[in-house]
């Protein structure tokens, strides 16, 4: 769950990448970003280390993140002297939220016991565009713990087609009566 701070950093970015036409560019500084910390996590404590002082701090940040682009890069300062990097996956998600929903795209996971194959995934794919207006963007999970069947969640959602999910469907409606 996404928090308030994490909406409004990811909101203002969102909206200064679209005033200067660099959505693309800031996503992917900003995923780069989020995947650096995740995968570093000490250098995410070193960096909020208030022992170091603010200056060295950026200039790390400013090394470490050199290529990316300059709005993600004093996003990321921001976000430092604030001692608030930690929001930064919140920020990305709340940014490709409004990207998403901008562009018509709508992110869905499809949860199977076994890998969908492409057939089956653009079978998927065209159902939910046909039903929902938009451009799907299919991620495909594995719960070996189903039976069978597709668990999808989208927008909040979730629609069970699992064996389990049709049986525990079949026990409500069959106890209701």
């Amino acid at each position: 769950m996404m928090t308030t701070l994490e909406k409004e950093y990811g909101d203002a970015l969102y909206s200064l990448a679209q005033d200067e036409n660099c959505l693309d560019e800031a996503l992917e500084g900003l995923t780069l970003a989020v995947a650096a910390f995740r995968e570093n996590p000490g250098y995410l404590t070193l960096i909020q280390n208030p022992a170091l002082v603010k200056e060295e701090r950026l200039e790390l940040l400013g090394k470490a993140f050199a290529g990316i682009h300059p709005y993600v890069l004093n996003f990321l300062k921001l976000l430092c002297e604030r001692s608030a990097l930690s929001l930064t996956a919140g920020a990305l998600e709340e940014y490709r939220i409004l990207l998403y929903a901008q562009r018509g795209i709508l992110p869905v996971e499809a949860v199977s016991a076994v890998p969908l194959t492409e057939e089956q995934q653009k079978a998927l794919t065209d159902k939910l565009a046909a039903k929902t207006g938009k451009t799907i963007l299919l991620e495909n999970s594995i719960d070996p713990t189903l039976l069978g069947g597709v668990k999808l969640r989208y927008e909040g959602k979730e629609l069970d087609g699992t064996a389990a999910g049709r049986l525990s469907a079949l026990r409500r409606s069959l106890t209701q009566a």
